[in-house]
């Protein structure tokens, strides 16, 4: 249904701002400097006021346990992948998104689609049924990240969430056809940093890197605004 109504509504916004939808619910926000957070996005809005705890929400932070990503924004997302692994436009180590923990991760591609939405202001959409029912959770097997026994009890609390059974599903898709889901507009907008935020702040917090960026590449090849990333992404 979020597909349906958010994807291929009548906003023509949302298609352009929606890179995917998530199946998974986080129990944590994982991008504070300080380290994983407990979080909840029901709390967050009980908290605010807002008319609905269990509404979905938008987030620009990517989903890796369980996701729809778009096909035109993952394309837009390879571009800009190469362009900084090749270090085309500035250093691998730049700092593109500042005070997030994602920048210490050097081996994950979540760091550079974090800077990519960042930059481009895009969002994905989130379940946010009680209990952090989701349509997808995380698996756990003592390896490489999961050392012992021990750990995989403590991590398994962190990260797993109840899937969605059929029951359930009746239930929550016989309540949404009595409130209905939010029109784009309406939506919640969650930060980085999993506080309330705006898409308009969301874009504006990244426009000026995106120019500084932009500008920086077409001076070191000699053009402005080559076929790229650069004049694929969209700021308004």
């Amino acid at each position: 249904m979020n597909i349906l109504r958010y994807r291929y509504g009548t906003s023509s916004l949302s298609r352009e701002l929606l890179y995917g939808v998530s199946l998974y619910s986080p129990k944590n926000v994982e991008l504070r400097p300080l380290g994983r957070q407990p979080w909840s996005a029901q709390v967050l809005f009980e908290e605010a006021g807002l008319l609905s705890k269990a509404t979905p929400y938008l987030s620009g932070t990517p989903c890796s346990w369980g996701a729809v990503y778009f096909p035109e924004h993952w394309r837009e997302f390879h571009d800009y992948l190469i362009s900084r692994q090749s270090e085309e436009i500035v250093p691998l180590d730049t700092i593109i998104v500042p005070d997030v923990r994602s920048n210490r991760w050097k081996k994950s591609w979540k760091r550079f689609f974090i800077e990519f939405a960042w930059l481009k202001g895009s969002v994905m959409v989130y379940p946010n049924f009680d209990n952090f029912v989701s349509f997808s959770t995380n698996h756990l097997e003592i390896g490489s990240h999961v050392a012992d026994a021990s750990a995989k009890a403590r991590k398994k609390s962190l990260f797993v969430v109840p899937l969605m059974t059929l029951e359930d599903g009746m239930t929550y898709f016989l309540q949404l056809l009595d409130a209905g889901l939010p029109t784009w507009e309406d939506l919640p907008v969650v930060d980085l940093h999993g506080h309330l935020s705006s898409l308009e702040e969301i874009q504006l917090k990244g426009r000026d890197k995106r120019s500084e960026l932009c500008v920086h590449r077409s001076r070191s090849r000699g053009n402005v605004y080559s076929t790229s990333w650069c004049e694929n992404l969209s700021i308004l």
